[in-house]
């Protein structure tokens, strides 16, 4: 009895690294695939209703396309005026660095006894190496611009084929099962579909609540280039967790470097706490409705494996993932276990915001 259990332990191990390994030397191929998955599925009820217009499958497929890429091409066109900007003030922004830098300077000599000359001698030295590490940087970042255009191209091209055969690929699916079981498994592809479809375009409403009560915050504070850093901070809460921290991360270094008070950066911290706990006790779970239930110890695991395993394509990926396996758990038996290990126990039980949201909505409507 304890050598089969060793065993099977064994075997489960085995299969966990071949696993990690296999995904991670797949990640060029996986990660444009998984996020193609994951757009034919947002993409398929545009599609369809195009479809009653256009009673032609491919055309309608192509125009959904066309207008995911109008999107994303509206954003990229926003981000970069915006950043444009920031450079455009790059002579205000070194002047107002060295005047802080001055400052600090004043105070460092007043508490240490370390002169202005020895300061700059180190700064020049931390300066210089920081100029190095910028320029990697720059060009990683050029690399990375190049890679994500062609990713983005690869993604267009498998959304379009997977909305094609989409239902070839359900047979294919299909005909690896039982007949007895094509009910059950019919019904967990629609609950994935319903999940993708849900957590995405919930998602999406979330982030940009987020985003723009972040940018009242910080115009409300006076923050030069508070809309845009805003609705940036908004957006890299689709890491959870962590890209709140990182979003918060410009407004305040903009804080310090154009208000003179220590009192600005703190209030863009104390905006940025206000804003999250709003987006954590009412917004999601309101909004995204639950569709993926998961307890925040999974959610965190799974932040931190995915980002170990792809980086930050992983880190988004993996809760729609994690998500949908939860769905496998929920309706083989075998599987129930790992299912209340995963599940949110509150999901079920709403909490007294989500109660009072509820009941505001009702008076709002009744």
């Amino acid at each position: 009895m304890t050598q089969s259990v060793l065993f099977r332990v064994t075997l489960l191990l085995i299969f966990i690294f071949l696993l990690v390994v296999g995904l991670i030397y797949a990640r060029a191929f996986l990660v444009p695939v998984f996020f193609a998955g994951l757009l034919s599925l947002l993409l398929l009820p545009v599609s369809k209703k195009i479809q009653r217009f256009i009673p032609n499958e491919i055309v309608s497929i192509i125009l959904s396309l066309f207008l995911f890429l109008i999107l994303i091409c509206g954003v990229s066109f926003f981000i970069s005026t915006q950043v444009s900007n920031i450079i455009s003030d790059y002579d205000q922004i070194e002047g107002k660095i060295r005047e802080k830098t001055h400052t600090l300077q004043s105070t460092v000599n007043q508490y240490t006894g370390m002169n202005e000359r020895e300061q700059e001698a180190w700064f020049d030295k931390e300066s210089e190496e920081l100029l190095k590490s910028g320029f990697q940087k720059g060009t990683t970042l050029l690399v990375g611009v190049g890679n994500f255009v062609f990713g983005l191209t690869l993604v267009m091209i498998y959304t379009f084929f997977l909305q094609l055969y989409r239902n070839k690929i359900k047979l294919f699916i299909l005909s690896l099962i039982d007949e007895t079981e094509h009910e059950k498994a019919n019904t967990i592809l629609n609950k994935v579909q319903s999940l993708v479809l849900h957590y995405i375009t919930g998602l999406f409403i979330a982030l940009s609540i987020i985003g723009v009560m972040n940018a009242v915050g910080l115009t409300i504070l006076g923050i030069k280039h508070g809309i845009f850093l805003g609705l940036l901070a908004g957006f890299l809460n689709i890491i959870p967790y962590i890209g709140s921290f990182v979003g918060a991360g410009l407004p305040i270094i903009m804080a310090l470097i154009y208000k003179d008070s220590l009192w600005y950066p703190v209030g863009v911290l104390a905006i940025f706490m206000f804003n999250q706990f709003i987006d954590n006790n009412i917004t999601t779970p309101n909004v995204v409705g639950g569709y993926v239930r998961l307890n925040s110890l999974a959610t965190i695991f799974i932040v931190i494996i995915g980002g170990m395993i792809w980086g930050v394509a992983g880190m988004i990926l993996f809760i729609p993932l994690l998500g949908i396996f939860k769905i496998f758990c929920d309706n083989i038996d075998s599987l129930k276990p790992l299912s209340i290990l995963l599940s949110d126990d509150e999901s079920e039980e709403e909490n007294f915001f989500s109660k009072l949201f509820k009941k505001f909505k009702r008076k709002i409507t009744s």
